[in-house]
């Protein structure tokens, strides 16, 4: 397919949200984006992640999170609780707003008071990379000052998906046909050229995870203020030294726990916010009314004030503008679960059976594989109504939506499984609220057609140009610049 979901939506205004599709050789394979379904599978312990997923999350991130289950999931997620607790978000607010300012001034140098295209699927990955350097790990990947040690690693980072885009009929083939071999056999026997750019990140990734270990680990020898310790790392650290067998993380699982927060909390942040922006260049009437609400904020508060979480979360369109990029444009639109237990599964909108009886409720095997469709249920029209494919932010200031989304946008579904979610809303509130204000965003003059490429994860590229890599360029243009406080 052309677009991520295009095939998908069509098949859900079809038939539904809940139906059965076949696989390569017939696989049979229930994909889901019913409300209440997706539900019941989250908030279960009987639907693990399949092992040919956790084998890609391995060769991606090593042995972290995101390919841990059952009791070491669990025994990870303990030690990684402390590092996104409330007292500690707090901490990171000025630096978020530190790198923002930071990468403001730097358009503004660019720019020298005219107007010019920035891609920014190459910008929003240098702040985010940058903002998780300093408040995960205390260490400054220089990408925004021009400084960077670690440009193999945003460059590897920026290209590793490209290969996810088009496989071919062969690879297609051979990915389904490997799931059945012995663990680890089928990337022994041959590697695709997916696999050989995300093994080349995981070695990119461990290089600076082992380096920015080593001056952590010298630096918590010298310090004897443990209050010092405010970022991730230091969590994870003091996490090698439990005597509970049942939080303590080795070092190998810290070096995979340092990838998996690189690439989870840069690329999926950086995602959001070039989406963000290209919905508001294409709907500037929107844009012109999260500015007005900036602007009133900043009259309440002053320009020499720093703002707090309680700001951001006062301004309710402005919130509104993040959860309906969140809803748009999920960053990872699918995710494939199996069934450990045979079940039977709730569903809000009933499906028909072969035999035309309306099912409430589709009873599984152990084994099923399923396709929780987190995209496709943001487009449902019983739960976001007609307008459920356009950009309408105004849709969050209904308190009925509220319920049918939970927490914040799309991390609602699936909000167990983000211990970070919270760190991520911070961003993204930071560095929209400061690029709102500052600059303006539209529509390069000569048209833009960009296309949603299904990868593994979902990336912006110009549609018949997919030479040019990742790209999102949009014109800037320099607001009137306000005294502001000085951050730090």
């Amino acid at each position: 397919q052309n677009d991520a979901g295009q095939l998908e939506f069509g098949w859900v205004r079809k038939y539904g949200p809940t139906f059965r599709i076949f696989g390569c050789f017939s696989e049979d394979v229930l994909l889901i984006a019913d409300p209440m379904g997706l539900q019941h599978i989250f908030q279960s312990h009987n639907y693990p992640k399949t092992r040919d997923i956790r084998l890609i999350a391995e060769r991606v991130f090593g042995k972290g999170l995101l390919w841990a289950t059952g009791k070491v999931h669990q025994r990870h997620r303990r030690a990684l609780n402390p590092a996104f607790s409330t007292q500690h978000l707090k901490r990171f607010m000025s630096i978020f707003q530190e790198m923002t300012i930071k990468l403001v001034k730097e358009w503004n140098d660019k720019l020298e008071g005219k107007s010019a295209v920035f891609n920014m699927a190459q910008w929003m990955p240098k702040i985010t990379l940058d903002v998780i350097g300093r408040s995960a790990f205390e260490f400054n990947f220089g990408l925004l000052d021009g400084t960077a040690e670690y440009n193999e690693l945003y460059t590897t980072m920026r290209d590793m998906f490209i290969d996810s885009k088009s496989p071919s009929a062969i690879t297609t083939l051979y990915t389904v046909i490997r799931r059945h071999f012995p663990e680890h056999f089928g990337f022994k026997l041959y590697t695709t050229k997916e696999d050989r750019r995300l093994s080349a990140f995981l070695s990119a990734a461990q290089r600076a995870a082992r380096s920015i270990l080593l001056r952590k680990q010298e630096n918590l020898i010298l310090s004897t203020d443990s209050d010092d310790d405010t970022d991730i790392l230091s969590v994870l650290v003091r996490a090698t030294r439990y005597e509970d067998s049942k939080k303590r993380l080795s070092e190998d699982e810290i070096i995979s726990q340092i990838a998996t927060i690189i690439l989870a909390g840069n690329e999926t942040t950086a995602s959001i916010m070039s989406w963000m922006l290209y919905e508001l260049s294409r709907n500037p009437d929107s844009q012109t009314r999260l500015h007005e609400e900036i602007a009133r904020l900043r009259i309440q508060t002053g320009y020499y004030v720093s703002l707090t979480s309680a700001h951001y979360d006062s301004m309710p369109y402005f919130n509104a503008v993040i959860k309906e990029t969140l809803r748009l444009h999920p960053t990872l639109p699918i995710l494939v679960r199996e069934a450990s237990h045979d079940d039977t599964i709730p569903l809000s909108v009933a499906v028909k059976s072969k035999t035309g009886r309306l099912l409430s409720h589709v009873p599984i095997r152990r084994g099923q594989r399923i396709l929780l469709h987190l995209g496709a249920y943001n487009r449902l029209t019983q739960v976001w109504g007609d307008d459920a494919d356009s950009w309408n932010p105004v849709r969050f200031l209904n308190e009925n939506k509220e319920v049918a989304v939970g927490v914040y946008g799309n991390f609602s579904l699936n909000v167990s499984n983000h211990i970070s979610w919270q760190f991520a809303v911070m961003e993204l509130q930071v560095i929209l609220f400061e690029l709102i204000e500052s600059f303006e965003f539209s529509l390069p003059s000569d048209g833009l057609d960009i296309q949603r490429i299904p990868s593994v994860l979902m990336v912006p590229m110009i549609r018949g140009k997919p030479e040019l890599g990742v790209q999102l360029p949009l014109q800037v243009n320099q607001r009137v610049q306000q005294p502001r406080c000085e951050v730090g």
